[in-house]
């Protein structure tokens, strides 16, 4: 969503306080407020006719109970989209985040893990993180190793460390000299392809192998499509929910259920994080009623993509639409860049 409207500087620089503030104390935001706290050089009755006119834009709301207002979706997004100044990490959290990451072991699914963690203590938010979607992945090697007459235990590798193992019954006789040449084999014709072209493709690569006619080769054309899938985007990290649920919006019994909910429904989360990055974009920013999940209608999703080894995943945060989306824009964009570095370094 891309408002299309302008603002004089002056209601730029109200609608920019109010934010501000409200991200800060979580309260409605006051006339007087304004002319006392902030450095607008406005009379309290200038403001609220400029606060006026926002709510008429709708960027402001003014809730029932409360003389103040509080930014609308919309005046999130204007603020995002035109207003906010970007915020760097400072030189401690990016210490401490490359000090999480140092101290993890190599493997995949701690890495994950660790990232939803980091993400969910430093923004005091929900972290998230979507494992990479391994069609894009790189085949390294598969080994075959002959059991016992009858079975052979096949090992598939993919770049990033990711491993699958199969054992498979075959009722031809095979030597370990057949089963190493047709490892070879497979190994020189396929290696190097993602897995989705080793799908669509094997059976073209191999056809015409000596050993094409065995059932061990048949297996694998006739088995591609298990063979060659790996865990999908349903692996999904969250991160701790404890700092998300003790903010102000969640003492609300209605809203508290539906983070919980949320939580608890892993598709949901997983429809929220697959959105479309454009190619420009380091951090894609969906407030509100942007969201196409119900539930998430009071939320705002940070995500940010993060590659290593040709596969591409999604990390980000979830949480109230008050946050300080500068400072948590810088937060995702780091994270995701020393997740992909520590994900390399170990694949």
């Amino acid at each position: 969503m891309r408002p299309s409207i302008t603002l004089t500087e002056r209601e730029e620089r109200v609608l920019r306080f109010v934010i501000q503030n409200f991200i800060l104390t979580a309260a409605p935001v006051g006339s007087r407020l304004l002319a006392r706290h902030s450095r607008l050089g406005l009379s309290p009755a200038t403001i609220r006719n400029v606060m006026a006119d926002l709510e008429d834009m709708g960027l402001l709301s003014h809730p029932h109970t409360s003389a103040g207002r509080v930014p609308t979706d919309l005046g999130y997004r204007l603020y995002v989209n035109q207003l906010m100044d970007t915020t760097e990490l400072s030189a401690r959290e990016k210490e401490s985040i490359e000090q999480v990451f140092a101290e993890a072991s190599g493997e995949v699914a701690e890495i994950l893990m660790v990232t939803a963690r980091v993400l969910s203590q430093i923004s005091r938010l929900l972290g998230v993180v979507l494992a990479p979607s391994l069609d894009e992945g790189v085949l390294e090697r598969i080994d075959i190793v002959r059991i016992a007459e009858g079975r052979v235990l096949i090992v598939i590798a993919v770049r990033l460390g990711l491993v699958k193992t199969i054992m498979v019954e075959i009722s031809q006789t095979l030597t370990d000299e057949q089963v190493r040449r047709v490892a070879a084999e497979l190994n020189d014709r396929l290696t190097g392809l993602t897995l989705e072209q080793v799908k669509n493709e094997i059976a073209a690569r191999i056809g015409d192998l000596p050993e094409g006619r065995t059932e061990l080769v048949r297996f694998f054309v006739d088995s591609a499509e298990k063979l060659f899938t790996f865990a999908g985007p349903q692996d999904l990290r969250i991160g701790p929910t404890a700092q998300v649920i003790s903010q102000p919006e969640f003492a609300d019994a209605k809203k508290l259920r539906g983070i919980i909910e949320l939580v608890e429904d892993k598709d949901i989360i997983i429809h929220l994080l697959t959105g479309v990055l454009d190619e420009e974009e380091k951090v894609r920013v969906t407030i509100g009623g942007e969201n196409p999940e119900k539930r998430a209608k009071s939320l705002s999703v940070l995500t940010s993509r993060y590659e290593a080894s040709g596969v591409r995943g999604t990390l980000g945060i979830i949480g109230p639409t008050r946050m300080n989306y500068p400072r948590l824009m810088s937060l995702v964009d780091y994270t995701a860049k020393t997740m992909a570095k520590h994900l390399t370094k170990e694949s």
